[in-house]
């Protein structure tokens, strides 16, 4: 009789340490490091304080700005990064974004004016 190791694929759970999964000098945890530069009065927007939380915007941005270094800029195909590449995984910490979201943000004035902060700051 052959001895196998244990397959099981009906687990209800597979834990993942992300942080010990990305290399220091990958890609993303440079966008991490520079979306973490910009100041929180350009990230933060102000919202009403009713209704669902809002995701936060710099972790959208994150998320927005792996994916177009990657090439990818469907909102639909963020969300299938973000439920399959461990590296967009560690940048929403595992929380699931639709492409709603990812959409509404990526369209909103606020996420023009993050761009352009972004883009104002690493120039100088």
């Amino acid at each position: 009789m052959t001895m196998y190791k244990e397959y099981n694929t009906n687990q209800f759970s597979l834990e993942l340490n992300l942080a010990y999964d990305i290399p220091m000098n990958h890609e993303v945890r440079l966008i991490s490091l520079f979306v973490d530069s910009i100041p929180n009065h350009v990230l933060l927007e102000d919202k009403s304080h009713t209704g669902r939380p809002a995701f936060h915007p710099a972790m959208l941005l994150k998320m927005t700005l792996f994916a177009y270094a990657r090439q990818v800029f469907s909102g639909r195909k963020m969300v299938q990064m973000n439920e399959e590449v461990i590296p967009m995984k560690w940048l929403s910490q595992d929380t699931y974004v639709s492409y709603k979201t990812i959409n509404n943000f990526r369209s909103s004035k606020h996420a023009k004016t993050c761009k352009i902060s972004a883009t104002t700051s690493s120039s100088k």
